[in-house]
């Protein structure tokens, strides 16, 4: 078994998880791949694939958004949710 290296650990970030969610509501398709999600963030965020997928399955834990085999798409408490949601301060260097 092997396990991740400390830098690849990965947390909650609300800040990648409602990037998450905006990037499936803004979107004209109704659902999209994990691998469309982080190529839509990859400037934004420096995040793997394993951290995108990590924050959806939280996201998903949170029914805030559906898994549909490889796609995703918001769910009502995820439309609702974002109508709510106060964006949070990066706490990214600047650079």
């Amino acid at each position: 078994m092997s396990y991740p290296r400390p830098e690849e650990i990965v947390k909650r970030d609300m800040n990648l998880a409602l990037a998450i969610l905006k990037t499936l509501e803004e979107n004209k398709s109704p659902h999209l791949s994990g691998f469309d999600i982080e190529s839509a963030l990859k400037e934004a965020f420096d995040v793997s694939n394993r951290g995108v997928w990590y924050q959806l399955n939280l996201l998903a834990d949170a029914n805030l958004v559906r898994s549909m085999g490889s796609d995703w798409r918001l769910t009502w408490d995820g439309h609702e949710f974002l109508k709510s949601a106060v964006p949070i301060p990066s706490k990214r260097p600047e650079g």
